[in-house]
């Protein structure tokens, strides 16, 4: 009987041995679910094209409209909404300079560069009866930061030259074009008015700023080929410089009081739509 007993515990035993070891089965693992890539050279390629598509020309399209009892405004209005504050900028610019006139008037706005991510115009206030210039008004924009650009933006802060290089150039400029000049230009300052096209840079200055009455409101354009040792290295101009623009056959300086001397290649006044 002992003998059967024992042999009962030693089959429970092995019993529960078997049923406690680890199976010998293997389960089999999931497969890793392979992650999705983009190749480098479509990245690369899609990058190029978005950033090609927001330095290119803007869409726009010529808005004029009364202004108070007898003054009138004409403007370019871009199409697109991300650029409303351009266009709020330029309209306000255009308030502000009619407002300061006690008289008739009307506004042209010249588009002297829409390319490379620049969008630079020139607004002219004009007497309604006389057609005398009466106030002109230059505004620049970088429309990758849809932001306006004073004159300091668009140079290595880094390196101050340019200052003196501007006037030096201006000087030149006004002896070669035999103007009559009041006083020694003064180095360029943040808030000089300026525009620019799409080879030059070109600087204004009022009546009497530097030149006697019959300059009326002289324009000076510099070549951004002499100023490329002092742009701003990922900057606005840079990039028209490097854009590869043939300088236009204009004249260096312009007199806004007698236009009919000077035509400028660069304007546009038709709506655009690249």
């Amino acid at each position: 009987m002992k003998r059967v007993a024992i042999c009962l515990m030693g089959l429970l035993f092995a019993c529960c041995a078997a049923c406690g070891a680890p199976s010998s089965q293997k389960v089999p693992e999931s497969e890793p679910t392979a992650a999705f890539t983009i190749p480098s050279a479509e990245l690369e390629d899609a990058f190029s094209r978005f950033e090609t598509d927001s330095l290119g020309p803007l869409s726009y399209m010529r808005a004029e409209q009364q202004y108070g009892d007898s003054s009138f405004i004409s403007y370019p209005y871009l199409m697109d909404a991300e650029y409303d504050a351009i266009n709020s900028a330029i309209q306000s610019a255009i308030r502000a300079a009619l407002d300061a006139m006690d008289m008739p008037t009307y506004t042209r706005c010249d588009i002297m560069c829409n390319d490379c991510g620049v969008f630079s115009v020139r607004i002219t206030v004009r007497d309604l009866a006389t057609n005398e210039t009466l106030a002109v008004a230059p505004l620049t924009f970088d429309t990758a930061a849809c932001s306006r650009l004073m004159l300091k933006d668009l140079f290595d802060p880094e390196n101050e030259r340019w200052r003196g290089l501007i006037p030096d150039i201006v000087m030149l400029q006004a002896e070669k074009a035999e103007l009559t000049l009041l006083c020694d230009v003064m180095p360029a300052s943040d808030e000089q008015a300026f525009y620019v096209t799409e080879s030059t840079l070109v600087i204004l200055y009022r009546p009497y700023e530097i030149a006697t009455y019959s300059a009326g409101w002289p324009e000076f354009s510099i070549p951004l080929s002499q100023l490329t040792d002092f742009l701003l290295g990922d900057g606005p101009l840079m990039r028209l410089a490097g854009n590869g623009a043939a300088a236009p056959e204009e004249r260096e300086y312009y007199n806004e009081q007698n236009p009919g001397e000077y035509a400028s290649e660069n304007t546009e006044t038709e709506e655009r739509k690249p």
